[in-house]
């Protein structure tokens, strides 16, 4: 197998956890080039990664040409493995260059509210995926959605890293969200905390940090519910902030909530944040979509429906149990889910498989 990698993919490096992860713990066996856009956010470098920049600047039709053109460049003279996360017309490039080994790598179907939208975003995908050699899905759900042949797609499951190695005191109640604020209705845990802190009027060194953003006015919205809730000194938006400076949340609190709606698009859709708090050692409050049904259970943490609630009622179940957790036994649950092993099990045995 050659020792050279292509990344191709339009996010900034080091944006994309996944990615960023995948040649970190490459980089050291191949040599390895990035070709990404350059959107403006500061610039992360990795030793023995080279990181080939396309300007974000122009409309996106140029854009697009420009990064398609800068591609076929970069193809034309390479030799490995091109591994490249689906974008808009990727096929494009595995048409130009029929001869040359491409990975095509899908990390998420639609996860548009329109149905007829979903459906013709999902059609593109299974259309790209006809085009390559081979195709990594992030689930396998997600394979038999995309109705791929098993003996030319595999799966590439969601890794995390432990942003915290310290075992945790589950005496008191600290709540953690991280994540968007756009679509995932965070209004119910806010409203389901609120019921919970009610009816435990003894308990008063219970928390709740919520990190993230929105595309809308979510952010304000929230802090008009939480002011309106009595809660502002128990509830703490913190908007935005960047994955390097997480760890000082992830120290402090013992419950992760992971909470998206229970829907058909978020149904295969692993989410990141229910490995990363099952990883630093915190019980994790999921909402029961399929993907999150897989990893959630008893020792790890509880799962809960999509509405207020219930999400008191999963606060309810952790109170009553919260002597029976364990950080290292939490831990446990998900570590051949770490990025290293993921590279080391899975992604590496696909590479040598196809190349």
């Amino acid at each position: 197998m050659s020792n050279n990698i292509l990344f191709i993919h339009k996010t900034q490096f080091g944006y994309h956890t996944g990615s960023y992860k995948q040649c970190e713990y490459l980089r050291n066996n191949f040599n390895i080039t990035f070709l990404c856009f350059e959107s403006g956010r500061k610039i992360i470098n990795l030793e023995n990664v080279k990181v080939k920049y396309i300007s974000n600047k122009g409309t996106r039709v140029w854009r697009g040409i420009i990064f398609l053109l800068t591609a076929m460049k970069l193809i034309i003279s390479f030799k490995g493995v091109i591994f490249i996360l689906y974008f808009d017309h990727c096929e494009v490039l595995k048409s130009l260059f029929p001869k040359k080994k491409m990975i095509l790598d899908i990390r998420t179907l639609s996860i548009l509210p329109n149905k007829i939208s979903r459906a013709k975003y999902d059609c593109q995908l299974r259309k790209a995926c006809s085009y390559f050699d081979h195709v990594t899905v992030i689930s396998e759900g997600v394979r038999s959605k995309l109705q791929l042949d098993e003996k030319k797609s595999s799966i590439l499951p969601l890794g995390a890293d432990s942003i915290s190695k310290s075992n945790k005191d589950f005496s008191e109640l600290k709540l953690l969200y991280v994540g968007t604020l756009s679509g995932r209705h965070i209004e119910d845990t806010i409203n389901g905390f609120s019921s919970f802190c009610t009816l435990h009027p003894e308990i008063d060194k219970i928390t709740y940090d919520i990190v993230g953003d929105g595309y809308e006015n979510e952010l304000n919205e929230l802090g008009d519910l939480v002011d309106s809730l009595g809660l502002s000194d128990t509830i703490k938006l913190h908007g935005r902030i960047p994955y390097d400076e997480l760890q000082p949340f992830f120290e402090k609190c013992n419950i992760g909530v992971s909470y998206v709606p229970i829907t058909e698009y978020y149904e295969y859709q692993p989410v990141t944040k229910t490995y990363e708090y099952v990883l630093s050692g915190m019980v994790c409050v999921a909402t029961g979509t399929f993907e999150n049904k897989l990893v959630i259970n008893t020792r790890n943490g509880i799962i809960c429906k999509d509405e207020a609630k219930s999400f008191a009622e999963a606060l309810e179940t952790l109170f009553d149990n919260r002597g029976e957790y364990d950080s290292s036994i939490i831990r446990m649950t998900l570590s051949d889910n770490t990025w290293d092993k993921i590279v080391e099990k899975r992604l590496l045995p696909i590479l040598k498989s196809n190349f």
